[in-house]
């Protein structure tokens, strides 16, 4: 089998305004010989080279300003790395922490040409449950903008690991009903039946593949065929390493075609449909 892959968590950025821990992370695992992972980090045509060469058709670039990215990786240098090419699909961050208006930062984000959204609550310390923040969700909702926690247990050094279980999200599914949601690395590794109940109760819940084994995505689907149609595949480059293992593995794990096929593809196309991709607004819109 040789998918087409929509790869919905891809990394970028400049490697070297990372803080120390973070550029581990993104060198933990090894890459195929020839690879330079800082490269393909930081410079947008080796970073499509190397997903084509993979099989995949586009990505979703994560935007991350935090403390691990030295507040470096903002909704700006995302869209400076995408430079409008349709193979990215450039998701901002907004972090309260950091953004003294968040509603304004949002505004100027969606004339820019943001597609969507990544928050790191536990990595970046804030509660995702205020009332700025439950505006801010209504205005992706209106905007059909996409948003992503990242969920289980994080990586990153000095975080408090909180607001990182699905089911703190619930909230958000039953109040935001046209708003998609995607957990991260589906609550690994502690988590997965909580995310896949939430993911198979509600229709704008979903879960990606980032960093979880193979085995347990095939386990996913045997524990109910209904969250087949829920998962996204995410590859979280660089932090996984070698991309052809990591298809590899998915391949190889026993799901089945058509399953593979909706994992890979099917299923983002569907959540990505009618969204006006790598457009920028005019500046009077």
């Amino acid at each position: 089998m040789d998918p087409k892959i929509i790869d919905f968590h891809v990394h970028a950025g400049k490697f070297s305004l990372l803080r120390d821990d973070i550029q581990g992370l993104l060198t933990k695992f090894p890459f195929e010989e020839e690879v330079d992972v800082k490269d393909i980090f930081s410079n947008p045509e080796t970073l499509k080279n190397y997903l084509m060469l993979n099989g995949v058709e586009r990505a979703v670039i994560l935007a991350e300003c935090g403390p691990g990215t030295n507040f470096s990786i903002d909704s700006s240098l995302i869209l400076d790395f995408c430079k409008n090419d349709d193979f990215f699909i450039p998701f901002g961050s907004i972090n309260p922490n950091h953004h003294d208006d968040p509603i304004g930062e949002w505004k100027k984000d969606k004339k820019r040409g943001i597609r969507g959204y990544k928050f790191y609550p536990a990595d970046h310390d804030f509660n995702p449950f205020t009332d700025t923040m439950m505006s801010l969700y209504g205005l992706c909702e209106e905007a059909s903008q996409p948003i992503i926690f990242h969920t289980g247990f994080t990586g990153q050094k000095d975080t408090e690991q909180k607001h990182i279980r699905p089911e703190e999200f619930r909230q958000l599914a039953e109040r935001f009903e046209g708003l998609r949601i995607i957990f991260a690395h589906g609550g690994k590794p502690l988590w997965y039946q909580e995310a896949i109940e939430i993911a198979t109760t509600y229709p704008n819940v979903y879960l990606d593949t980032a960093l979880v084994p193979a085995t347990e995505v095939l386990n996913w689907l045997k524990s109910d065929s209904a969250v087949k149609d829920k998962i996204l595949f995410g590859s979280d480059l660089p932090v996984c390493g070698a991309y052809s293992a990591v298809k590899k593995k998915l391949i190889e794990s026993g799901i089945s075609t058509d399953d593979l096929n909706r994992i890979f593809r099917g299923n983002a196309e569907r959540l990505l449909a009618g969204i006006q991709l790598n457009q920028v607004e005019p500046e009077f819109a």
